[in-house]
């Protein structure tokens, strides 16, 4: 089977808010040993450059870990792009990274000047109170930076607890109303259970499942409460959900149940093919008549001539449904 691309963003850097972070960084300075001989004043100045350049490090080194743990957004694939932006954001978690970034700067400049400093010192005494101006100077920077810290901790949070989806298999995703029998033909094409993927905008995740024809895997992806009810019922991060699931999709599998059993009215489900057809534009949308088992000889003909291009199915028999996966692949 060739190599397939499987984006996750689980491995994000774990983020400490401001006030952690000095105190984490004041006591590894506190701790830090130093063996020296010479000069009362030559000793003294070696310690607090020490804890300066301790002090310093732990934290611009954690900032810049931040900074680097994030994946960069211009490689990001458009998928997951898109989902960044409904999810958090992308301009924000851009000037927070970049604001990140300039503290780290900023103290590695700071640090810099007051070692410089520490070293025409003439006294341990002038030599401590050099290194007190390097810990009240960076500590305010870094305070500066809290508001930051605090959105990158709670986007990394969002979106470590994104599910993966492969993002170069050919991918069908199947639409409808609820109960028109979505899940049930997820299963049919796989020959197994979906896997839930939880996502912040479904009511229940998305289900994954995937087959595989001649040593290529498919991935066939249903959206509860995503995809299920008309456009104007849903909200701008829904919106932006859905136009991150138009660059994975291939295919689009949109059932019908003319049966109304699943509790909806066949012109409704209708009404949501076009909402459908007009947010994926330019992909193939393949219109699925399901429940077949449950329509006389007339519904049958007047759904033929409604929808002749359809396919009709029972995917609880699986009636149909090897023919229309070879219309997949």
């Amino acid at each position: 089977m060739v190599a397939m691309q499987k984006l996750s963003l689980e491995k994000l850097p774990s983020i400490l808010g401001s006030k952690e972070l000095i105190e984490k960084a004041f006591k590894k300075a506190a701790d830090a040993e130093l063996k020296a001989r010479g000069h009362t004043r030559d000793v003294a100045g070696a310690r607090e450059r020490k804890r300066i350049i301790i002090m310093s490090t732990t934290v611009s080194s954690h900032l810049s870990k931040i900074v680097h743990g994030f994946p960069s957004l211009a490689n990001l694939h458009p998928f997951y792009r898109d989902l960044v932006d409904a999810m958090v954001g992308i301009d924000r978690m851009r000037k927070s990274l970049g604001a990140v970034a300039g503290t780290a700067k900023a103290v590695n400049k700071i640090t810099r000047e007051h070692v410089q400093k520490i070293r025409f010192s003439g006294t341990p005494a002038e030599a401590a109170e050099v290194r007190r101006q390097a810990y009240g100077r960076i500590s305010s920077i870094v305070k500066k930076a809290d508001e930051h810290l605090v959105f990158l901790q709670e986007a990394a949070q969002k979106l470590s607890d994104l599910s993966s989806v492969y993002v170069d298999v050919p991918t069908t995703v199947i639409a409808g109303y609820p109960n028109v029998g979505k899940t049930t033909l997820l299963k049919a094409l796989t020959g197994s259970a979906p896997k839930i993927a939880s996502y912040p905008f479904t009511t229940t995740g998305l289900q994954l499942g995937y087959f595989e024809h001649r040593h290529q895997r498919y991935q066939v992806i249903d959206t509860p409460g995503l995809l299920d009810r008309p456009l104007e019922k849903r909200n701008p991060i829904e919106r932006q959900a859905i136009a991150a699931l138009r660059h994975l999709a291939n295919t689009i599998v949109f059932m019908l149940d003319p049966s109304e059993t699943c509790g909806y009215e066949l012109k409704d489900q209708l009404h949501l093919l076009e909402d459908i057809g007009k947010m994926f534009g330019g992909i193939d949308v393949v219109v699925v008549v399901n429940k077949t088992d449950l329509l006389n000889e007339g519904k049958m003909l007047q759904m033929r001539e409604r929808c002749p291009r359809a396919f009709f199915v029972t995917a609880t028999t699986g009636h149909g449904v090897e023919e229309l996966r070879e219309k997949l692949l």
